[in-house]
């Protein structure tokens, strides 16, 4: 990682420390929980998508993915009566199914990733609303989740993600054959699933709706602003589908996205106590992608 990615991330860990500062003796008991319950399954997500742009293969549809493996689990669960185990295990592999799916049409077809995945995502949100009959799906008797062990997941595997990105062999590997697309696509749709999972945990029900939208755009905002470079859309695949970019290391550092997760869900749980409407909540973070694209252009320029 370099240098000024450490600048950044160190400001960030400043801003996330101030933040919960000012939570802790400002805000009404137990507002710091729930800030931690809903970092978990919108972090998850968020680490999913920066798998697939550190791969080179942007996959859009995670926000999408998490929210059908919410309504699929659920159902499993209410409508055949099996066991919740079995229902997550099965999605989990039906989630890595598809992404194998989309990395497989990304090399064949020389494809751009965020295109595969962004028909991938209105076909994740088609089938939300038809098992789901635009109904929320409640989950009887669902097993309760603790804010600091679900936050706890979601920073071990964060961190542990950004750890491994810095093994250069590691980056070196997934410039070779099918792996990049494969392990970018698979692997955050997997990721999106286990988010998906958790958020299902949390709220105790399975919604349809935009909830994949938002879930997409917050996962995007936290990504860019943790430091997370884009990888270019008209990167040149090297003949097997692996952009040969991802092996400079110089698409994002350890601690970057769990930083940026907790700085939104502080700000959005702030905007949330004030009774700001959901639509200026959307507003804010579409302002955010864009400062955080700024953010990671920037950082770009200084890595060169």
């Amino acid at each position: 990682m370099g240098r000024w990615q450490w600048v950044w991330e160190g400001a960030l860990g400043v801003v996330t420390v101030l933040g919960l500062g000012m939570v802790l003796f400002t805000a009404p008991g137990g507002h710091l929980l729930n800030i931690l319950a809903s970092s978990a399954p919108l972090g998850l997500v968020a680490v999913a998508l920066s798998l697939s742009m550190r791969a080179g293969t942007p996959n859009l549809a995670v926000g999408s993915v998490a929210a059908l493996s919410g309504v699929l689990i659920a159902s499993v669960v209410v409508v055949l009566g099996m066991p919740l185990v079995v229902g997550v295990l099965l999605v989990i592999l039906l989630a890595a199914l598809s992404g194998l799916v989309m990395g497989a049409f990304t090399v064949l077809l020389e494809a751009p990733a965020w295109a595969v995945t962004l028909a991938a995502a209105v076909v994740c949100d088609a089938l939300s609303l038809a098992f789901t009959q635009a109904r929320t799906i409640l989950l009887p008797a669902a097993p309760s989740l603790s804010p600091v062990v679900g936050f706890a997941v979601f920073a071990v595997v964060s961190v542990a993600g950004g750890l491994l990105w810095a093994r250069r062999e590691f980056r070196q590997w997934l410039t070779k054959g099918w792996a990049g697309p494969l392990v970018g696509l698979a692997g955050s749709c997997v990721l999106a699933a286990l988010g998906g999972f958790v958020l299902l945990l949390r709220l105790g029900a399975a919604q349809p709706g935009s909830q994949g939208l938002f879930t997409m755009v917050f996962a995007l905002a936290a990504v860019l602003l943790g430091g997370t470079g884009l990888p270019s859309l008209s990167s040149p695949l090297n003949g097997t589908g692996a952009v040969s970019a991802v092996a400079d290391g110089g698409r994002g550092g350890v601690a970057g996205t769990l930083l940026a997760v907790l700085i939104l869900a502080i700000v959005q749980g702030e905007l949330t106590l004030l009774a700001v409407p959901t639509y200026v909540i959307m507003i804010v973070l579409g302002g955010v992608v864009i400062a955080g694209l700024a953010v990671s252009r920037a950082l770009d320029a200084l890595r060169q």
